[in-house]
């Protein structure tokens, strides 16, 4: 073999490795980076198996956020049914299904790949069930005796599973699919242009107080701050919820981000009350009205920033 023949597979074989690296490593989600590296799933430069599933499926698994993918021992999981499912084994061990000696050993990995339960199959450029003449060789090891949903429950150690139902629609068009997000009677389609408006209404609010500032100031600013981060959030990556509302994540919880921008208006419209009523209430000479309508007030103001700060009851401001 000639010199300049061994560098040039050299320099093949190291931009496909470096090529293998950058791919899974754009995953944000640490489940997708493990299950990438696993055995069973292939991820070089010419035959990638998430390239392909995201060629069949509109899948930019590059956008997906950390927490898509959930590992999970439970065989009955429902998600199983009617997800993506990667079945994985965690050390080598016997087929007791093999009916040909080199069927014998299931090697650790991904063993199968299953969509709504049923097994899915590779293809040239993308992936698919069985009985579509374009796909191929079963999705991982995929060693035979094994791809059948019952089978797999009884011979994997445990399941990667994601919910393939909050991506529908795919993410690759997610620049073209916009949330109307609504600031009193305005309406913006970007979320760039509600942050400004309601930090601007936030801050023509409180130029409007006299006297002396409070916590009140600080909470609503707050508010305005965790609403705008999970706009921004749930607007990047476009996710349907239960009743094809868009979602956010605010402390773990999914919430619609209708619910979100409602209660952060609900919050601004009551900050401007609350200025009202407290600068009133430096005129009052008798009783104590105004000063206790501020009161009250500013306590369902508390509310709604305990509810962004849990992500928890946002939908009931």
């Amino acid at each position: 073999m000639k010199k300049s023949d061994l560098k040039s597979i050299i320099k093949e074989e190291l931009i496909n490795v470096l090529e293998e690296i950058r791919i899974n490593e754009a995953f944000a989600d640490p489940n997708i980076r493990k299950v990438s590296k696993m055995g069973g799933i292939k991820g070089n430069k010419y035959n990638n198996w998430f390239t392909k599933f995201a060629n069949t499926h509109d899948i930019a698994w590059d956008k997906l956020p950390s927490g898509t993918l959930t590992k999970t021992t439970n065989m009955n999981d429902p998600m199983i049914k009617k997800g993506l499912a990667f079945w994985v084994n965690t050390s080598r061990k016997s087929n007791p299904y093999a009916s040909q000696s080199w069927d014998s050993t299931l090697p650790e990995g991904v063993m199968a790949v299953t969509l709504s339960g049923k097994v899915q199959y590779d293809g040239r450029e993308g992936v698919g069930a069985k009985g579509v003449s374009k796909y191929g060789d079963a999705s991982g090891h995929g060693k035979r005796g094994t791809l059948q949903l019952k089978k797999l429950k009884e011979i994997a150690d445990e399941v990667y599973v994601m919910d393939m139902e909050m991506f529908r629609g795919g993410t690759k068009a997610l620049k073209s699919t916009r949330a109307e997000l609504k600031l009193g009677k305005d309406k913006f389609k970007d979320s760039r242009a509600w942050k400004a408006a309601n930090i601007k209404r936030y801050k023509d609010i409180l130029n409007a107080r006299v006297g002396t500032r409070d916590n009140v100031d600080a909470m609503v600013a707050k508010v305005v701050k965790l609403a705008n981060i999970a706009v921004e959030e749930g607007m990047a990556v476009i996710r349907i919820g239960r009743y094809d509302e868009i979602m956010t994540t605010i402390n773990g919880y999914d919430v619609a981000i209708r619910d979100v921008t409602s209660a952060m208006s609900r919050a601004l419209r009551s900050y401007g009350e609350y200025i009202r009523q407290d600068n009133a209430a430096a005129h009052e000479r008798h009783g104590s009205y105004n000063s206790d309508a501020s009161k009250e007030t500013a306590g369902y103001i508390k509310k709604v920033l305990r509810a962004f700060e849990t992500g928890k009851g946002i939908e009931r401001y």
